[in-house]
């Protein structure tokens, strides 16, 4: 019998699976999770951003000397600038691995919000490591979106989700708004649940006695500690330079218990990692997520945020996370 909503209500965090949290730079951008990155106009965050996606995409070094491993993928989505004529040459000073960056056209795409389907549907197929989206405002269905308390914490969750299940960094760019002399949480475009819901906050800041120099800040950070500070500059002549990064040095990480925003991502999560070895039978898929403690509704939930494909075959429903057009026919 499949297990409904109204049984499982708790689970013992002795039955949780344990795993590392897992970082794209430490302590500053986490895997999986988002990371809100903001500052006023004209301070430098999207230039900082394309530093460290062309760092990313050749397979580089983080500013404190971090190796990055392989070339990844990211999409880095901007609505303020052409495509054309300044985002790929900056790319390309930058020292980017252009086949590693891509966008979602937005002249064929056009109306995309930030928690659009086909955002979701580009990280399924591309598989980026990172994902940028610069500005947040100008991904919003309206200018209330990020106002309205009950509105921003579903688009955050949503988003949130697809970070976590497809293991992908999530990068928001927003500008500040205009209540000076407040707390760097409080100055955040939008409800305080865009804050809440991002895991790291880093404003950038100009340096009062130098206006080149930028100073980024960790104002918030849920995993690790929050003590690092990056400085960069940005003048006519040097163009942009790394002038320093502070960090803590990253522990020897023990595994901790995976933590889901909710028991809808906690399903994705489950249903993403069954589905990565192959279709599987629908009722298999019920019978696996009802002994993580999921019930019949919930797996409903996160089956259409995933975007899973059903298909019938010998009299059984299987579940794919496999486009139908990319399916294989089994021999």
């Amino acid at each position: 019998m499949i297990e409904t909503e109204s049984t499982g209500l708790l689970t013992l965090y002795s039955d949780v699976r344990a795993a590392a949290v897992h970082w794209l730079w430490y302590p500053f951008i986490a895997s999986g999770k988002i990371t809100l990155l903001q500052g006023d106009p004209g301070d430098g965050k999207s230039t900082m951003m394309m530093r460290l996606i062309a760092e990313l995409s050749t397979g580089g070094v983080t500013p404190d000397g971090c190796p990055l491993g392989r070339p990844q993928r990211i999409i880095y989505q901007c609505s303020e600038d052409g495509v054309a004529d300044t985002i790929k040459p900056r790319l390309e000073q930058c020292g980017a691995d252009c086949r590693n960056v891509a966008f979602i056209n937005e002249e064929v795409y056009g109306g995309l919000t930030l928690d659009d389907e086909r955002i979701r549907q580009a990280m399924m197929e591309f598989r980026p490591k990172l994902v940028v989206i610069d500005p947040i405002q100008a991904y919003l269905g309206n200018d209330s979106d990020l106002q309205i308390a009950g509105r921003a914490r579903r688009l955050m969750r949503r988003l949130g989700m697809w970070a976590s299940v497809y293991d992908c960094a999530i990068v928001l760019i927003g500008h500040l708004n205009k209540k000076e002399g407040s707390k760097g949480l409080y100055r955040s475009l939008g409800s305080i649940d865009v804050v809440a819901a991002a895991r790291s906050v880093l404003q950038v800041e100009r340096d009062a006695e130098d206006s080149d120099i930028r100073i980024v800040r960790q104002i918030k950070n849920s995993l690790a500690p929050s003590d690092g500070e990056i400085r960069f500059s940005i003048t006519a002549e040097a163009g942009f330079r790394w002038l320093e990064c502070r960090t803590a040095k990253h522990p020897a990480q023990k595994a901790e218990p995976i933590q889901f925003e909710s028991k809808t991502e906690k399903a994705a999560y489950l249903i993403k990692t069954l589905l990565e070895r192959g279709d599987m039978r629908s009722k298999e898929v019920y019978i696996r997520l009802s002994d993580e403690g999921i019930g019949q509704r919930t797996a409903e939930v996160a089956k259409k945020e995933l975007g899973v494909r059903c298909y019938r075959k010998m009299r059984q429903w299987y579940w794919s996370l496999t486009p139908k057009a990319e399916e294989k026919e089994a021999k």
